[in-house]
């Protein structure tokens, strides 16, 4: 596919899935409903797919634990990042998970080995310091505060997951897919009796999009993008996730723009860019 259309199918996937910190925010069902709905309508969507596939029964049992790992730390991932976004504000929450790219270099360093620049330290530390500048208060029990730091500890998550996802790439890029959201309905359905079900018609309509198009429709055209695209391009067109979601809360939240929010903002995107492409010239031999 021509290398234009791939990042028209990767802008299209990562601005629809911007919508899903203000879906979140904006629907009653709480954090558990919403995570539940969108697992149903992803394994759903996927199953018949795999089932076709018949590459399941295949897979070794080393091959199967590696799945059930991966959907629990998604699992784990979307149940945090719904508890910063319903805590905070869709914008913040939406900040602390582009930290995800700092913290990526961290596991790589600490279980990868991976060396790490003393730039590099810096732009994490950077990444950091956007989302305290954004904090009204340094105590967890502030709303918004909590919210930051779950949401960074969902952004942690997220980074852990390439690395589970390269351990387990003898496994299909589909069946992988379809095992991310499967097993993360086992961090989900102990909290069935929490959810609450009694939802408006609004809340059914905002479930609906949120699981088949900011979860089936935009995983499968993200899958496609960042699989046949170059990593430089990628990151830059995920990084599009921020402004997106901090245009969209204030457009449908009505979500106040303060000067700390934006500066903030700015910190974490534009130390998360530079880190991608500093990384990028490295990897290539101009640094």
């Amino acid at each position: 596919m021509p290398q234009a259309r791939l990042i028209l199918i990767g802008l299209i996937a990562v601005l629809t899935m911007s919508a899903v910190p203000v879906l979140v925010k904006s629907t009653s069902a709480n954090e558990y409903a919403v995570g539940i709905a969108r697992l149903c309508i992803a394994v759903f969507a996927f199953t018949p797919l795999i089932l076709l596939r018949g590459k399941l029964l295949r897979l070794s049992r080393k091959q199967w634990l590696q799945l059930v790992v991966i959907g629990c730390v998604f699992g784990l991932h979307w149940l945090t990042y719904f508890m910063s976004i319903k805590l905070a504000t869709a914008a913040i929450a939406a900040l602390t998970i582009i930290t995800f790219s700092g913290q990526y270099l961290v596991l790589a360093y600490l279980f990868n080995g991976e060396r790490v620049t003393a730039l590099e330290w810096l732009a994490i530390l950077v990444c950091f310091a956007g989302c305290v500048i954004v904090a009204p208060e340094l105590s967890f029990g502030n709303n918004t505060a909590l919210g930051i730091a779950i949401g960074l500890l969902s952004a942690l998550l997220y980074a852990a997951l390439p690395l589970l996802h390269q351990r387990a790439s003898a496994v299909g890029t589909l069946e992988r897919t379809w095992g991310q959201f499967f097993f993360a309905t086992l961090i989900f359905l102990p909290f069935w009796g929490r959810a609450n079900w009694d939802l408006s018609t609004t809340d059914v309509y905002q479930l609906a999009v949120l699981g088949l198009l900011c979860t089936v429709i935009s995983h499968g055209l993200w899958v496609k993008a960042s699989t046949e695209l170059p990593a430089i391009y990628s990151s830059m067109i995920y990084y599009l996730y921020l402004p997106g979601a901090l245009a969209g809360s204030v457009i449908f939240l009505q979500e106040e723009v303060t000067t700390e929010k934006l500066l903030g903002c700015a910190l974490v995107l534009g130390a998360s860019t530079a880190l991608s492409l500093y990384r990028y010239r490295r990897s290539t031999g101009v640094l």
